[in-house]
């Protein structure tokens, strides 16, 4: 029995060992057929896939919110308003320049006014201009005429846009519904309901687009107000003062200007007025006669008393 069981066990011992062998061999094959890690400086700095650093934010958000602020700044809906006090010595030919620049750019006076003040005139108006050439349009203003005050403003109407937007898509929506349901109606008093429903509709309708329309005019054109005014001086021509001796100089200077200007302005507002006046004195003559010749009339009319005689003094006693 012993001699029958001694083969089988060689030949078990043999698999075995060959199992084994067979076993190390593949384990070895593997290990050389798998690559190396890489070292740090052969990991690629930035892949768009990973990180460049293990402490590092991922590569791919960066540039995604950078995009999404990109876009969101391209889709915003912004109204561009500007107003600008100017002042000029040549007021026809800042006028003249500021009409070319808004032909120019695209733009058209929405208001505009001359006011004579005196010797000098004054222009108020309204310019729109297309928003894309908004700041060109400011910058061609403040070289027509010097620029005493300007201020601008950017309004972000961007959600009630895109809300008055959705809004009005969902009722556009819901008067096709409506008017579905209306077709397939069969009493009056659904009908009458269902029209009524689609009257209001069709008046939310009429409001939003308008809504949309007044803003898509105040972004796609901006607003300027511009106040030119004539002046005899610029004010960047005074020079600022220093010392109290300067400040006080200055000061009886301007004061001898402004009265040299005053006395200017009566004199030519009586020059332009002098038929008025004229037409006023003589008027204010005739009065002052008119009152004299009352006053002789009544005098005459009434005299006055005669002066009482003088007492007469009593005879004296023989």
């Amino acid at each position: 029995m012993k001699k029958k069981l001694l083969p089988l066990l060689l030949a078990l011992l043999l698999l075995t060992l060959s199992a084994c062998g067979g076993s190390s061999n593949g384990a070895a094959n593997s290990a050389a057929s798998m690559p190396e890690p890489a070292t740090p400086q052969e990991v690629p700095a930035d892949t768009g896939y990973g990180w460049a650093d293990a402490n590092d934010a991922p590569m791919g958000t960066e540039g995604e919110t950078a995009g999404e602020e990109a876009a969101a700044r391209a889709n915003a809906k912004r109204i561009l308003t500007a107003e600008m006090d100017l002042e000029t010595k040549e007021f026809d030919q800042a006028s003249q320049e500021l009409e070319a620049a808004v032909e120019e750019l695209g733009g058209w006076f929405e208001s505009r006014s001359v006011n004579q003040g005196g010797s000098y005139r004054r222009l108020s108006c309204v310019v729109r201009v297309p928003a894309e050439s908004f700041n060109a349009f400011l910058e061609q203003a403040g070289q027509a005429a010097h620029v005493v005050s300007k201020s601008d403003y950017s309004e972000d109407v961007s959600e009630a846009y895109y809300d008055s937007e959705a809004r009005l898509a969902t009722q556009r929506t819901k008067l096709e519904r409506l008017q579905t349901l209306l077709a397939q109606a069969a009493s009056m008093e659904d009908i009458i309901s269902l029209e009524s429903a689609i009257s209001d509709t069709e008046l939310q309708i009429e409001y939003l687009t308008g809504s949309l329309r007044k803003y898509d005019s105040l972004i796609n054109y901006s607003t300027v107000t511009i106040y030119l005014r004539e002046v005899y001086r610029l004010s960047s021509d005074e020079e600022i003062p220093v010392t109290f001796g300067q400040r006080l100089g200055a000061a009886f200077s301007t004061g001898l200007e402004r009265g040299i200007d005053s006395l200017e302005d009566f004199v030519i507002s009586v020059a332009r007025n002098w038929m008025n006046l004229l037409l006023l004195a003589a008027v204010i003559v005739c009065a002052v006669l008119l009152l004299q010749w009352r006053n002789r009339r009544r005098k005459a009319k009434n005299p006055p008393p005669p002066p009482p005689a003088p007492p007469v003094p009593p005879k004296g006693k023989e």
